[in-house]
C-alpha cells in the first residue's frame, strides 16, 4: 500500500535514550547508536481539505523544482507524479526524492498541472488530475490547492 522509503531519524541523545523501555535499559540503547525503525503508513482523514502541492523553498526556475503534498487522505499511495505543461501538455515523471516530496532539475515553464497516480493495496492504479493548476509565476515556498479530494 505506502512506499517503503529510507529515511534516517536523527535524534538528540536524550530523545533516542528516551526509547528504551526501561531506565535500566537506556545505557544498552544508547551503545548501539545506531537501530532499526519499523513503520507502516496508516490511513489519514483531512475532511473539507484538498491535495495541496507546497512548493519548497530552494525551488527556482529553471534549474530545480521541488513540492510536497498535504492533506493526502484515504488508504491508497501516491506511487508517481507526472508534472505537465499545460499549453502543450508535455509531461515529465518527478523523481520521488523522500515521502511525499517530488522533484525535477529541469522545470518545464508555463503554467503547470500535475497528474498523480494512486495505488492501492489490491494493485488498483488511477491517475487522479487536479482541477487546478500551478501558475506560471510560481514561487519557493507558496502553497497551492488542488482543488481535488480523495474519497475516504
Amino acid at each position: 500500500m505506502f512506499d517503503h522509503v529510507l529515511t534516517d531519524f536523527i535524534l538528540s541523545q536524550r530523545a533516542f535514550g528516551r526509547m528504551a523501555q526501561t531506565k535500566d535499559a537506556t545505557a544498552s540503547l544508547l551503545a548501539l547508536g545506531v537501530v532499526d525503525i519499523e513503520y507502516r503508513g496508516v490511513s489519514c482523514s483531512y475532511p473539507n481539505k484538498n491535495i495541496t502541492i507546497k512548493i519548497d523553498e530552494n525551488s527556482n526556475y529553471p534549474h530545480y523544482f521541488a513540492f510536497v503534498l498535504w492533506y493526502q487522505q484515504g488508504d491508497k499511495d501516491i506511487a508517481a507524479v507526472q508534472l505537465c505543461e499545460t499549453q502543450n501538455f508535455v509531461c515529465k515523471l518527478l523523481d520521488r526524492s523522500h515521502g511525499a516530496v517530488w522533484t525535477t532539475n529541469s522545470p518545464p515553464s508555463s503554467p503547470l498541472s500535475i497528474r498523480m497516480l494512486l495505488s492501492g493495496e489490491d494493485g488498483d492504479e488511477s491517475w487522479i488530475i487536479p482541477v487546478n493548476n500551478i501558475p506560471e509565476n510560481w514561487k519557493g515556498g507558496e502553497t497551492y490547492d488542488t482543488g481535488v479530494q480523495i474519497n475516504v
